[in-house]
């Protein structure tokens, strides 16, 4: 069994390759490629199956072997007490023979020492095991990551064919008859024919262009609505003549070309419009400050405002000020201040000027409750700024592969229960997010220890020492999703979280991560069953960032319960009872193909696994 590891990395280390060249191939050597990638992902099911069954096996045996260490030891104990007894007696009658005694205290310590040996082989053999199995799990989605990678590019080579298939040139031989009007000169009713002949040429061609198509079945059924022509671009009369009744004959031979564009080729194969274009656009939202309205007094003094919560609003005198934390220049004297924010009971105090003060305002919530949709965003030691969160109401929902075209650790779909409302990070923990945790905690990452992180090169996860959170391999900015963090850097950011906020906080549960990302939708994706072009981060998705890195968060729309980056951008962190290692990846990568990018793909992964596309969100109980 020890073959299946060396098998799996020799597997992994040529898939790459394999998507590599796909957009060279014909879709026929693609579909060829994908289903011999479909069966080495078959045996490594089995083969996976089978490694974790053989590492609880011995595990299994470790356990008897440690127990059976116990009874070696005690086995020993009293061989020893026996013989010792013994040599005292024979200190007062050496005639006495004790070699019975220490032959059996000989044998003791031999069986235990055999056991402690088995003990150590045992473990060593159980060791090697787990990194089999870990290295089988990372293979066997890697694997399934090319198949996917190889299905787009399958996709892309659809299109070029029957776009090339379709805008190609042919020449065509037509005779056409018709019966000249008696109004109609002779001269009209010979450019009349010749015109129907063309047309009728135009006709014959479009027909065969379709059912020369290699997916002609499939186009055909879209034909209808498609806006494929065909355009005359030479036309040769080779023989025509009048009858004595009237009727014109025409032979030519016409020159035409097929004309169908990029997206059409899509709209004929039934695919996403982002295999025909790339339209790529950018939003840049302008930042809006009010500025505190100034008085021209002769005494003026400054007024700082704190409060225990984010993005709340201070008024005063009536005049809205912004948000805390707030300075304003004031004249001398009373003036009233106001602090509001929705789900808060309001603050409010008359304060006399005198001199500059400062004042440190806590809020209560009104309710225990969270309200959905409503924004929270703590207030941590320093005075800054927690992430920002998004109330998810309570509520069921179907968990699960409902639409049927996931894989097997996403079955049986199952009904779950949300008790309690919770809130949920806005946008994935970005850089400057986690910047702020190292900086008051001096924390330093399991990447930066040692072997830094791992990046996904020719279908592998290849660890680049130089690699980290700072670091990833490609630009990133403050706005950027943190990653290279494995699972224990992610808790022990949200640990500090609560710490520093004094609330509870914690990386959601799988069900919880799945509840909030679908956002009360039963489809693949929040907007539909079709990935679409532009709407996220994903490998083979249409965006700018698409299998070159992470973009900035919240660069594509937010789901209905408020959520930015649910799909693609990096996978994130969740905790999984029903995993072996207790750590699941979800919601898919900017280097992930679409279909790992739904909402029910869920990725087992050790702990300790980092890469520069894996980052993840936090969670906050009520």
């Amino acid at each position: 069994m020890n073959r299946l590891v060396p098998l799996a990395i020799a597997t992994t280390l040529s898939l790459g390759s394999a998507v590599t060249m796909a957009a060279d191939l014909s879709v026929s050597d693609i579909r060829q490629q994908i289903q011999q990638r479909q069966s080495e992902f078959d045996n490594y099911n089995q083969n996976l199956e089978s490694e974790i069954n053989v590492s609880k096996t011995y595990e299994t045996e470790l356990e008897e072997l440690r127990a059976a260490g116990v009874l070696a030891e005690a086995d020993r104990v009293l061989a020893l007490n026996e013989m010792n007894r013994q040599y005292e007696d024979m200190i007062e009658n050496p005639d006495l023979d004790i070699s019975q005694a220490q032959a059996t205290y000989q044998r003791a310590v031999r069986e235990r020492k055999l056991n402690k040996d088995a003990i150590t082989n045992k473990y060593n053999q159980w060791q090697s095991k787990l990194q089999e199995v870990e290295q089988l799990r990372l293979s066997k989605h890697v694997l399934l990551n090319t198949i996917e990678g190889l299905k787009e590019q399958m996709n892309s080579a659809r299109v070029d064919r029957i776009y090339d298939e379709f805008n190609r040139k042919d020449s065509i031989n037509v005779s056409h008859n018709i019966v000249c009007d008696r109004e109609e000169t002779i001269a009209k009713c010979s450019d009349r024919g010749k015109t129907l002949a063309k047309q009728k040429a135009s006709k014959r061609f479009l027909d065969e262009l379709y059912e020369s198509l290699t997916e002609s079945s499939e186009a055909s059924q879209r034909r209808t609505s498609s806006d494929g022509f065909v355009q005359v671009l030479r036309s040769e009369v080779t023989d025509s003549g009048f009858s004595g009744q009237g009727n014109f004959s025409v032979s030519m031979a016409v020159e035409l070309q097929g004309n169908l564009k990029r997206n059409q080729a899509c709209e004929l194969l039934g695919l996403d419009n982002r295999y025909c274009q790339g339209g790529e656009s950018t939003v840049e939202v302008a930042q809006v400050t009010d500025t505190p309205v100034q008085t021209d007094e002769s005494v003026m003094y400054e007024l700082t405002v704190r409060s225990n919560v984010y993005d709340d609003e201070v008024f005063i005198d009536g005049v809205s000020y912004g948000s805390t934390r707030l300075q304003v220049m004031l004249p001398s004297g009373e003036h009233d201040v106001e602090v509001v924010k929705r789900g808060y009971d309001s603050y409010r105090e008359q304060v006399v000027l005198n001199e500059s003060r400062t004042l440190k305002i806590d809020l209560e919530r009104a309710q225990f409750t969270f309200s959905r949709g409503e924004k929270i965003q703590d207030i941590l030691d320093g005075d800054v700024p927690g992430p920002s969160l998004v109330v998810v109401p309570a509520g069921s929902f179907k968990m699960g592969d409902i639409t049927g075209v996931g894989l097997e650790n996403e079955r049986p779909v199952t009904s779950s229960q949300i008790n309690d409302s919770y809130g949920i990070g806005e946008v994935e923990v970005t850089v400057v997010d986690y910047q702020r945790f190292v900086d008051a905690t001096s924390y330093v990452t399991e990447a930066e220890k040692s072997k830094g992180c791992a990046y996904y090169e020719n279908g592998s996860p290849v660890w680049q020492e130089q690699y980290n959170w700072k670091s990833p391999g490609y630009n990133q900015s403050d706005k950027h999703p943190v990653v290279c963090i494995s699972m224990k850097d992610a808790q022990a950011y949200v640990d500090w979280l609560s710490s520093s906020s004094g609330h509870s906080y914690r990386l959601p549960a799988e069900f919880e991560w799945e509840y909030a990302a679908r956002a009360g939708e039963e489809s693949d994706y929040w907007w539909g069953d079709r990935v679409g072009t532009d709407n996220a981060n994903c490998g083979w998705c249409g965006s700018q960032w698409s299998n070159v890195s992470s973009a900035p968060v919240s660069a594509f729309d937010r789901n209905s319960f408020g959520l930015f980056d649910t799909v693609g951008n990096v996978w994130e962190w969740s905790v999984s009872d029903s995993a072996q290692s207790g750590a699941v990846v979800r919601g898919g990568a900017w280097n992930f193909a679409p279909r790992l990018a739904r909402v029910s793909t869920r990725m087992e992964l050790e702990p300790n696994f980092r890469s520069n596309y894996i980052g993840f969100r936090v969670l906050r109980e009520r």
